[in-house]
């Protein structure tokens, strides 16, 4: 086969090496695309699932695993330890989030709640308790995790009241309670008015360009190996019928002028 010849085996050989890693490229796409369906099946079985109902023993529960799950919990906000999520948007509008310790009933532990945002411009540190609501409670919510610091990252002082991350490991210091290891977002209800705006983290549950990528690498490796072979044979049978094709193909040199 000519694209085997001497002159052209290990050109050959790179191109098919090429194409067998870009089919590889392909499967790999495959294989996140279907990790990302399973994920979303997850996702969506949690999110149609019943609400679990929190107690306070739930230390060991995978909050990422049942992220987005709605929970119950019956107790009362302290409004003493509230802290303050930063740079928060709703709408394209900056503003903060307000995050509370809720003491479960029958327990000793506390859970943070995140309920909502206040705009910017609406807020006053000094004046949290314009946004405080009935302590007693039950609320219903979705799980989240929390959002840990990174390794390097230091850790605010203790009685900080603004924080950049739900970092709850780093807010237990400041607690005079054991937090639970995940916390509470609010969703939006009719029965609440006003600030704080009920904002819980966005569900984004798309595929993702996956299965796009996967059809650009099989086109690839399709595609490649053809245009290289068609260019070969063209070189080959250019090669085989010599130069006088070339003279034929070229310009007539050094003819005299038509004088006419």
């Amino acid at each position: 086969m000519y694209l085997f010849k001497r002159r052209w085996i290990l050109t050959t050989l790179l191109v098919l090496v090429a194409a067998v890693v870009m089919v590889r490229l392909g499967f790999w796409q495959l294989d996140r695309l279907a990790g990302k369906r399973a994920y979303i099946a997850a996702s969506l079985a949690e999110i149609n699932a019943e609400p679990l109902s929190l107690t306070g023993e739930e230390m060991d529960l995978d909050a990422q695993a049942q992220r987005y799950r709605r929970a119950t919990v019956v107790g009362e906000y302290d409004f003493a330890h509230e802290i303050v999520l930063k740079s928060q948007l709703y709408q394209d509008r900056p503003g903060f989030h307000l995050l509370t310790p809720f003491l479960i009933d029958g327990s000793s532990r506390a859970i943070l709640v995140d309920r909502g945002w206040v705009a910017a411009e609406e807020f006053d540190a000094a004046r949290l308790d314009d946004y405080a609501e009935q302590a007693r409670q039950t609320i219903t919510g979705r799980i989240e995790p929390q959002d840990r610091r990174p390794q390097s990252g230091e850790l605010p002082e203790v009685g900080t009241l603004e924080w950049y991350r739900v970092d709850i490991d780093a807010l237990q210091r400041q607690m005079p309670y054991e937090l639970l290891p995940f916390y509470i977002a609010l969703t939006p209800d009719d029965a609440h008015e006003g600030f704080p705006i009920r904002n819980p983290p966005e569900i984004i549950l798309d595929e993702g360009p996956h299965l796009g990528y996967a059809i650009q690498w099989f086109l690839f490796a399709l595609v490649v190996p053809i245009v290289y072979g068609v260019q070969v044979y063209r070189m080959d049978k250019r090669k085989e019928a010599g130069p006088e094709t070339d003279q034929a193909d070229s310009p007539p040199q050094n003819q005299p002028p038509d004088l006419d």
